[in-house]
């Protein structure tokens, strides 16, 4: 069984006796790539031949599509520790700024729409949003993982996730929520995601992924059923018409959130794990979602940094091995992506702690 197969198993829930593991490395490998800081015997490496290396399948979300706002000026200045977006709209002129987190990531540290003042504007860009589809690096990346990896077809974020992550902010976000202009946005977003969704949905690949990092310390069940659940329930029946899986991102707690992610009609969740960094290990994440969502994670980025033991270290990637194990809908992996920081020992390490003929 190659590693593509093995993955793809688990998200029909086939259990073929091997449990399989993944790590999504697109993170760490970009961050060392770029430094120059992986190993010297692998400066050339892609990232397919990596992950190889560490003995997981290649994980490469590939966004075919680009994104315009038609009508409206942009002008980014970026450089090594910050970016700074400006956006010229006939309402006024909107500045989103980014700095370099310790993760080597961007973090957003201002957003464009900074109180009732600004959502005029920001109207504006919802509807400027143009999406044109753009499979020209799809078959490049099919063709580079061949049956090493699975190239994932990425979607935008979900509208709400996409207001609060990247014109408000969790703070404002939350309680500008009810105003008009925001559910104007709401709604305009979530055609536009649709429409681009049916398109996407017939390209080439076996997996759909909506990277909206959802955290149930910020969105309430309430929340989710309000502004999440029918976006969710959409895109999953478009998807499933094309015999895909459908996939999203929770980047901490998830217990609260996984009954609805399941009857919204997921295929996957990508992030889950228990403490210190999510609050759902495997078999009470299974509990709560029910035998038909394939589970991803299980192992707490924290065990994979040299401040946490080597033995804690060992001890938990054995537990979390033992619990997933006879689960046809688990796939192993660290959850969240790896972290940049992580250690390269720990993470060659990994594979040999799962249990003798265990991983796909």
């Amino acid at each position: 069984m190659t590693f593509r197969e093995g993955i793809l198993e688990a998200f029909q829930g086939h259990t073929t006796g091997r449990l399989p593991y993944l790590a999504d490395l697109t993170l760490w490998y970009e961050w060392h790539m770029t430094r120059g800081t992986l190993p010297p015997a692998w400066q050339d490496d892609s990232l397919a031949e990596v992950s190889q290396r560490l003995r997981s399948p290649a994980w490469l979300p590939v966004r075919a599509w680009e994104e315009e706002l038609s009508g409206i000026s942009v002008e980014t200045i970026e450089t090594a520790d910050e970016r700074t977006i400006t956006y010229e709209t006939s309402a006024k002129r909107l500045v989103a700024r980014w700095v370099r987190g310790p993760d080597g990531d961007w973090w957003q540290a201002e957003y464009p729409l900074k109180g009732k003042e600004d959502l005029k504007a920001g109207l504006e860009l919802a509807e400027s949003r143009r999406y044109t589809v753009d499979a020209s690096t799809l078959a490049e990346a099919r063709s580079h993982v061949g049956d090493s990896g699975v190239v994932v077809l990425e979607l935008p974020k979900r509208p709400y996730s996409a207001i609060l992550h990247e014109y408000l902010g969790w703070s404002e976000g939350l309680i500008l929520l009810g105003e008009p202009e925001i559910q104007e946005m709401l709604t305009v977003l979530e055609e536009k995601l649709q429409a681009l969704v049916a398109e996407v949905a017939q390209l080439p690949g076996a997996i759909v992924l909506s990277p909206d990092n959802l955290d149930g310390q910020f969105i309430s069940p309430g929340a989710f059923d309000r502004y999440l659940a029918g976006s969710y329930r959409r895109t999953a029946e478009i998807v499933h018409e094309q015999d895909k899986h459908l996939v999203t991102h929770v980047g901490g707690p998830a217990a609260r959130l996984l009954d609805g992610l399941a009857e919204a009609g997921l295929d996957g969740v990508e992030g889950i794990c228990g403490p210190p960094q999510g609050d759902t290990p495997l078999p009470e994440a299974r509990g709560i979602a029910g035998p038909g969502i394939t589970l991803w994670g299980g192992i707490p980025q924290d065990v994979l940094i040299e401040a946490h033991s080597r033995e804690q270290f060992e001890e938990t990637v054995a537990r979390v091995a033992e619990e997933a194990r006879d689960d046809g809908r688990v796939v192993l992996g660290i959850a969240d992506r790896v972290p940049v920081n992580a250690s390269l020992d720990r993470l060659q390490a990994i594979p040999s702690l799962i249990s003798q003929g265990s991983v796909a």
